[in-house]
């Protein structure tokens, strides 16, 4: 009787276990693939849409600022923005200079240029040249700690000889040759 419980489970679980995976046609795939897309794309117009309807709104709003202005403050507002535009260009520009010269500094002291982006961020060219110095100091350092630990060898022992003793092998040999 018990074992034709255990038998009855054996066949149950192999039922179980013999699933057969789920198969789909081409045609199906390339619906819900096409199905995806369409979202996708939706959700790409519709905050498209949003942000472009935003630029619409501030541009309304700054033309009606602009338009409640005296002829001297409209200009004074344009030199403003003129100004801030100019700022930030010239802030991206030294930005890539202060990179440029970094990437250099490194490569002149034999280090990676990795360490540029990390470094640009210290923001002054001083800051930059003592952190680059820093750190071939401490490379440097590191370095030749590893290397002498590397080449260090222990000490000779002091004890007895093998070869002076009783079992020395070229005695062993020669007393062969003497009998």
């Amino acid at each position: 009787m018990a074992e034709e419980t255990q038998t009855q489970e054996e066949v149950e679980t192999t039922e179980a276990t013999t699933q057969e995976p789920t198969t789909y046609t081409q045609a199906q795939l390339d619906s819900e693939a096409d199905k995806r897309a369409a979202k996708a794309l939706e959700t790409a117009k519709a905050k498209w849409e949003a942000e472009q309807a935003k630029a619409l709104e501030d541009a309304k709003s700054e033309g009606a600022r602009l338009a409640k202005m005296s002829a001297d403050e409209k200009a004074q507002e344009l030199e403003k923005q003129r100004q801030a535009a100019l700022d930030k260009r010239e802030a991206e520009l030294n930005q890539r200079e202060l990179s440029t010269s970094t990437k250099s500094l490194l490569v002149d002291k034999g280090l990676p240029t990795d360490f540029a982006d990390s470094l640009v961020a210290l923001g002054d060219a001083d800051k930059i040249k003592s952190a680059v110095e820093n750190i071939q100091k401490t490379i440097q350092e590191t370095v030749n700690k590893q290397v002498e630990s590397k080449l260090q060898t222990d000490p000779p022992k002091n004890g007895p000889s093998a070869l002076d003793g009783a079992d020395d092998p070229f005695k062993k040999i020669m007393a062969q040759y003497k009998k």
